[in-house]
């Protein structure tokens, strides 16, 4: 008995797999930023705000709100005797050692426990001007009258001065040698000391030599 045949079923030749679709990545939540508690005291400006490095002991005096007779001031976390005028204005005296070289001073008011304390101020400290010639040359006379040769660092012009002078209406000349010349600048009383020193840009012919007696130039 002959079987008859039976057709294949239909079938698309063109299917392929398709994978799942990705399982979506749950979000991370954004953290909310913890807001900076606003300091409970005020600080809102210096006085005086600049000072130059190098100088003396000074008076500083922190303006602002809220102070008490609890509190005083701070440069950079060391604490300083503080004398309290009311409750927007505090004082200190910096002692020259902490402005030795420049650059910013953090100044933050506030008591012992740190319970009140204030927003930080910066105080600015400058370079001290420099006096602006080297020391070329001298002529040393036995009686002790010496003459220094300077030589300006911008104009190269050579100038005679011996002690007491001035020089850029700035700097007094306190002490000669052989060695080193020593300037006061008279406005922020720094003592400067300029090493003598040879400068290549000087001809033999313009620079004064070492003179040892008390001769005619």
């Amino acid at each position: 008995m002959t079987v008859p045949a039976v057709s294949e079923p239909d079938r698309n030749i063109f299917a392929y797999y398709i994978p799942p679709p990705p399982t979506p990545t749950p979000e991370k939540p954004i953290p909310i930023p913890t807001p900076t508690p606003t300091p409970p005291l005020v600080a809102s400006s210096l006085s005086p705000p600049t000072v130059y490095g190098r100088t003396a002991d000074f008076s500083l005096q922190v303006m602002g709100d809220k102070f008490t007779a609890a509190v005083h001031i701070t440069m950079d976390g060391r604490d300083l005797p503080t004398r309290f005028v009311n409750a927007q204005q505090v004082t200190t005296t910096v002692p020259a050692a902490l402005i030795t070289n420049p650059g910013t001073r953090q100044i933050i008011v506030r008591n012992n426990d740190g319970s009140l304390y204030s927003n930080t101020i910066m105080l600015n400290v400058t370079p001290p001007p420099e006096p602006n010639f080297n020391y070329v040359g001298i002529i040393a006379k036995p009686r002790g009258n010496d003459t220094a040769v300077l030589q300006d660092k911008s104009s190269k012009d050579l100038t005679n001065v011996q002690r007491g002078d001035m020089v850029a209406n700035r700097f007094q000349v306190k002490s000669i040698s052989e060695r080193e010349i020593v300037v006061i600048d008279t406005t922020l009383k720094i003592r400067w000391p300029i090493p003598f020193t040879t400068d290549s840009s000087i001809s033999p012919g313009s620079r004064p030599r070492i003179r040892v007696s008390d001769e005619e130039p």
